[in-house]
């Protein structure tokens, strides 16, 4: 139980082997704002080698149409060209929030991969591309909670309530303990 390999298996691809655009961090960037044609270079590099390079143009009221992303470039050799269209809804204290459609379900998502044997980005729900914590067992789970919850306890604040400090320490104890309960 919980030994090297426990887990759920699956042969579908994960987050981790997918090149992923995330649209808040594209807006961060600078890049979707209205009225604005904007392009940036992402590279991809897998053990110090370029994986993928790709050129993302965004166009929000400049020449086209309707607000989307215009997605080129090279993947392991292969050609990427895409497009994905984009809405926004208003934020409630103002500002808006930027989504692109899927081309495969047709709904709204925040950020888009694109796995290993594809030529075009869609959601993860689209792709049905599973999260690595999906097939994790049980003793990596533990170590990955115990890690969490130590950075928390570094990022805490001097001024934290002694509860809080006590509490976050016991998670963190807890959780190393059944890691090593289990393996």
């Amino acid at each position: 139980m919980g030994g090297y390999g426990s887990g759920r298996h699956s042969d579908r691809p994960k987050t981790d082997e997918c090149l992923t655009l995330n649209l808040a961090k594209m807006k961060s960037c600078g890049m979707l704002k209205r009225g604005w044609m904007s392009r940036k270079e992402f590279i991809w590099t897998v053990d110090g080698e370029v994986s993928a390079r790709l050129d993302v143009t965004v166009d929000i009221g400049c020449l086209e149409r309707y607000p989307q992303i215009h997605i080129t470039g090279h993947r392991y050799g292969r050609r990427i060209d895409c497009k994905l269209h984009l809405v926004s809804t208003p934020m409630p204290f103002g500002g808006e929030r930027w989504y692109a459609i899927c081309p495969i379900t047709g709904v709204r998502c925040a950020t888009v991969v694109l796995p290993p044997d594809a030529s075009y980005f869609a959601s993860v729900k689209g792709w049905g591309v599973a999260y690595s914590s999906q097939c994790e067992g049980p003793a990596l789970r533990a170590h990955r909670a115990a890690d969490k919850a130590e950075r928390k306890l570094g990022r805490i604040s001097k001024y934290a309530r002694k509860p809080t400090r006590e509490r976050l320490q016991h998670q963190a104890i807890e959780k190393r303990a059944l890691a090593d309960l289990v393996a």
